[in-house]
């Protein structure tokens, strides 16, 4: 891959900046995966200057005067390297200089119809600059990576420059969208968990999310381990009558059972359990009921 750079662009600039962007749009937070990935992303885009053919490759400032967001990311990738940066960079003050200003946040926007209020959750990794402002890495991400496009296109690497969109996606949005919505968190015990979250409503005059007042409010947010209860039912074919009994699964059992998407598929889980097959069993007994007599 080093060898030849076509090949480089492609398998590890553009490859990690669309993993990145992808990853932005799935339903798991936690564990900081959002944030490694966008590093992962940043790191590959400030440093592709580094594998261009000299001499005529341009120096840090000159793709900072045609692209103010590299420096921006050169500054985000630095940090992330050495936790703070106290250095003069080629724009001058660091933009970041900790790299606790990089950090997920969790987005969710609320809406309103005649039923009441709704929301919707996005993940996000901000950078929380010197001067008290905040972006969204992404879309610093998005800018620097057009800006390359354009120079490998005059490079011959490409034979057309693509555009990448960023969409920071606030838009008003049917409650059946919102309810469709799922965002998951993975933990780890033992390990502090931390997420930022940030609340907006969305205002429909203006079309924007605005921010919500939380003046004298009290927020309570509860995290709990996944567990189910299961229902076996026994039916008997004769005379069409139930026997019900109730199952705890187990904590590994229910996290399995959690992340399928289908009935069919938590049918098909629930079945195969030793615990449903042993319910199952003890209802024909009390029920005095055969195999053929029952389903």
């Amino acid at each position: 891959m080093f060898d030849d750079l076509t090949t480089y662009y492609h398998e590890n600039v553009v490859s990690a900046f669309v993993e990145y962007r992808d990853r932005s749009n799935g339903g798991v937070a936690g564990r900081s995966r959002d944030l490694r990935g966008a590093l992962i992303a940043a790191t590959a885009l400030f440093h592709l200057r580094e594998h261009l053919p000299k001499p005529g490759a341009p120096s840090r400032a000159d793709v900072e005067r045609a692209c103010p967001d590299y420096a921006l990311l050169g500054d985000v990738v630095n940090t992330a390297k050495h936790k703070s940066l106290t250095s003069a960079t080629p724009h001058g003050a660091p933009l970041v200089n900790d790299a606790a200003s990089l950090l997920e946040q969790l987005v969710l926007i609320e809406y309103e119809d005649d039923a009441g209020t709704y929301r919707y959750a996005q993940k996000t990794v901000v950078v929380k600059l010197t001067d008290g402002s905040e972006r969204n890495l992404l879309e610093i991400l998005t800018n620097v990576m057009n800006f390359w496009q354009q120079h490998m296109l005059t490079l011959g690497v490409l034979s057309a420059a693509r555009t990448f969109a960023y969409d920071a996606d606030v838009r008003a949005r049917s409650r059946a969208e919102c309810e469709a919505n799922r965002l998951d968190f993975e933990l780890v015990q033992g390990q502090r968990f931390q997420q930022t979250i940030r609340l907006l409503r969305f205002n429909y005059n203006t079309g924007k999310a605005e921010p919500i007042d939380l003046t004298g409010s009290k927020l309570n947010f509860r995290i709990y381990r996944p567990r189910f209860d299961v229902d076996v039912l026994l039916t008997h074919n004769a005379s069409g009558k139930e026997f019900k009994t109730t199952i705890s699964l187990t904590e590994d059992e229910s996290v399995a059972l959690s992340r399928m998407s289908s009935d069919a598929e938590h049918q098909a889980f629930v079945n195969a359990l030793p615990s449903a097959q042993a319910a199952l069993q003890q209802l024909a007994i009390e029920a005095g009921l055969t195999k053929a007599d029952s389903q």
